[in-house]
């Protein structure tokens, strides 16, 4: 059963992996700040750490008693792995130098 844990470490992955994963109330914070575009970079870090482990991102997907839990839970875990390929490989246009600098008002901030 799904329970809200004291830390991250107590958050197990469950057999059933239709069975919604463990989490806590800071990463339930960190996901909804990010939703609303107001998380710190603590925050925005803790979010996506959440995605990778809620989808089973380094889980062992095989399910040897049924094999529709292990399509299930092979599928969530291929979200995961996207995830993490669009955050570390993914292949862009943009420069990695310049990809981090925002637009304020058509001007960047290195612009001031």
């Amino acid at each position: 059963m799904t329970e809200i844990r004291a830390s991250v470490a107590e958050c197990l992955p469950h057999e059933n992996p239709v069975e919604r994963p463990d989490y806590t109330e800071a990463e339930i914070a960190a996901l909804r700040a990010n939703w609303m575009g107001q998380a710190n970079p603590r925050q925005q870090k803790m979010a996506f750490e959440y995605l990778i482990r809620a989808f089973g991102t380094h889980d062992l997907s095989f399910r040897p008693t049924d094999p529709y839990l292990t399509a299930f839970a092979e599928g969530r875990r291929h979200a995961g792995t996207t995830l993490v390929w669009m955050l570390k490989a993914a292949p862009t246009r943009i420069d990695p130098d310049k990809a981090a600098i925002r637009m304020i008002g058509g001007r960047s901030e290195e612009q001031g």
